[in-house]
């Protein structure tokens, strides 16, 4: 009876694939960002390249949370890691349209959104792969 107890508070523990890729990417993306601020505030770097940071920060984290989704998940990793990646950039879109009104949800904002999951994707491949070779 004990052994079932522990085996479910293990799996209670570890979580859903998906859970897991968000939150990574989300911490990925924290962290990132604060380097950045960083290198922005005690550097000569124009503030004129900060979308493309923006883009490239988002872009990373979507890729490692989807690489560890689907590393998690040990199988579909397409599915989990494209899956990760749209929750994390459509949750990061609504963030963006609370906080400025004129970001409203555009055609660009769809766009970005779907190349995010394409990136997840390609990341959930890697994942599963990166899971089968460590086993």
């Amino acid at each position: 009876m004990k052994n079932s107890m522990w085996s479910d508070l293990k799996t209670d523990v570890h979580g859903s694939p998906l859970v897991v890729g968000v939150i990574t990417a989300f911490l990925v993306s924290l962290l990132c960002t604060l380097v950045m601020a960083g290198v922005y505030t005690w550097s000569t770097l124009s503030e004129g390249t900060l979308p493309y940071t923006a883009y490239t920060i988002n872009a990373v984290s979507a890729l490692l949370g989807a690489i560890l989704a689907a590393r998690s998940a040990g199988a579909r990793g397409w599915y989990y890691g494209g899956v990760s990646a749209l929750v994390f950039s459509a949750i990061l879109a609504i963030i963006g349209s609370l906080v400025d009104f004129s970001a409203a949800f555009q055609l660009e904002t769809i766009v970005r959104i779907a190349l995010l999951g394409f990136i997840g994707a390609f990341g959930g491949v890697i994942g599963v792969n990166l899971s089968n070779s460590s086993r």
